[in-house]
């Protein structure tokens, strides 16, 4: 290398070094500009309530839902504000846990906050409900973006005041009946509960609360009324409760013993098997399981069918008995079956059996809105039809169906007709009555005279 080539090169070192030097000041203020953004992030943290809360009775519980994503959450809390008094329900504190990653949690649930206004000397009224949440940003001095919510609340601790105007006098197990009452504010659930079984009421009038009934069923198996009751919960929680008297009859029911005989199984065991598959067994194993497990579930899915009823009454005077039948089986028959002499089960017959001639014309029984129409186990093609106000009717063991779910049906109207479907050893009819998934007896309903004196409410 010639000594002209060498100055020339240590010419050009110094402006190198200087662009490389430049070059790594830039990269160290850009880094430094990321963490200062980071750090310095202006998002405010967020905080809610998990439900909606507008009102707070005598016994309330809420949760709060926080969440900050940049930072993280430093503090929470929540405060019940009244006038100039302010009490603190929630504060949760969050210790840092690093410096250029996220320095407190990314989000925050808490468990359910139990507050009781009168222990906390907090009036009936108007109060407010204060959410505040601090991040970890630096901004303000280092003391985080701060966020606060202010949710208006009532206080109402006083509980509706219930009074019954009527109730059915005396009620025989199996047997129907009904609760008036009248509650002095607005509520949210009301109704009767009978030995643990509630019963919703319903307005007198659809336009105008305040007035409810509620129509009462005894299961068959009464021997003591432990609790009767009429209950409401308002808005803000507060329940109020009222006690009623109703005179327990007590009922005597038949009891009947049938044999199953082999033709029986070899004739029905094929359509439970179709729908359902998982029979197993011999024919004996099947049919007890089709009589007890699958009776059950048929009677789970009545009461399912049963929990959502028209809010207004359909039906009007006493309900179509099956127009010349006879009564071949009665309602609440105890019931012992016996196979190749030997007894095998024990079950309840919750219906009355009638028998026409075969292929008979089902009609409602009353005016209403059908609310079940397709096969059912045991009970085989069968329809359930909503009267209103809790109140259904059901018919089994039908050869067709006529008539569809949704469908307003007339007094009289058909719905099908007569057959030995399900578990049924001939044509007949299966009826039932129930009332909010009661099973009742339905010859109380048969009797015109005897609905309209103790089943209907003047309006």
């Amino acid at each position: 290398m010639s000594l002209e080539a060498s100055e020339k090169r240590g010419k050009n070192n110094p402006p190198r070094l200087a662009l490389m030097l430049g070059m790594g000041a830039v990269v160290l203020v850009v880094v430094l500009l990321v963490v200062l953004v980071r750090l310095y992030e202006g998002d405010l943290p967020r905080a809610e309530l998990a439900t909606e809360v507008t009102r707070l009775g005598q016994e309330a519980e809420l949760g709060v839902i926080a969440e900050d994503e940049q930072s993280g959450l430093r503090r929470v809390e929540v405060l019940l504000r009244q006038g100039p008094r302010e009490i603190e329900l929630l504060r949760r504190e969050f210790p840092r846990r690093g410096w250029l990653s996220q320095a407190g949690p990314g989000e925050f649930s808490s468990e359910e906050i139990a507050i009781a206004p009168r222990e906390l000397e907090i009036g009936d009224g108007r109060a407010e409900l204060i959410l505040r949440v601090v991040d970890y940003s630096w901004r303000n001095w280092l003391a985080g973006n701060r966020a606060e919510e202010v949710i208006p609340v009532v206080i109402d601790t006083r509980p509706p005041a219930i009074s019954v105007s009527r109730a059915t006098r005396y009620v025989r197990a199996g047997g129907s009946g009904l609760v008036r009452y009248t509650v002095d504010e607005e509520v949210e659930r009301h109704g009767v509960r009978i030995n643990g079984v509630f019963h919703p009421g319903f307005p007198v009038v659809a336009d105008r609360r305040g007035e409810y009934v509620a129509y009462i069923g005894l299961p068959y198996d009464t021997t003591e009324l432990e609790e009767t009751l009429v209950i409401a919960e308002d808005q803000a929680g507060n329940r109020g409760r009222s006690g009623f008297r109703i005179n327990l009859r007590k009922a005597n029911w038949q009891h009947d013993k049938l044999t199953i005989p082999d033709s029986f199984l070899r004739s029905k065991l094929p359509e439970f098997g179709t729908h359902y598959p998982e029979l197993a067994g011999s024919s004996l194993e099947q049919y007890l399981y089709v009589n007890r497990q699958v009776r059950q579930l048929n009677n789970q899915k009545i009461k399912e069918v049963c929990r959502d009823s028209h809010p207004e009454r359909l039906w009007e005077g006493g309900f179509l008995r099956m127009a010349r039948s006879s009564r071949r089986s009665d309602f609440a028959d105890q019931r012992t079956y016996f196979y190749d002499g030997r007894q095998i089960d024990e079950q309840v017959h919750l219906g009355v059996d009638l028998a026409s001639v075969r292929q008979a014309e089902i009609q409602a029984a009353n005016h209403g809105i059908v609310a079940f129409a397709d096969y059912l186990g045991i009970y085989g093609k069968t329809v359930i039809v909503d009267h209103g106000q809790g109140v259904f009717s059901l018919y089994a063991h039908l050869s067709q169906l006529a008539s569809e779910v949704g469908q307003e049906v007339e007094r009289g109207e058909k719905l099908g007709n007569s057959g030995a479907t399900g578990m049924a050893g001939g044509d007949h009819l299966h009826f039932s009555m129930l009332i909010n998934g009661v099973f009742v007896d339905p010859v109380e309903w048969w009797d015109r005279d005897w609905v309209d004196s103790q089943l209907t409410v003047e309006r």
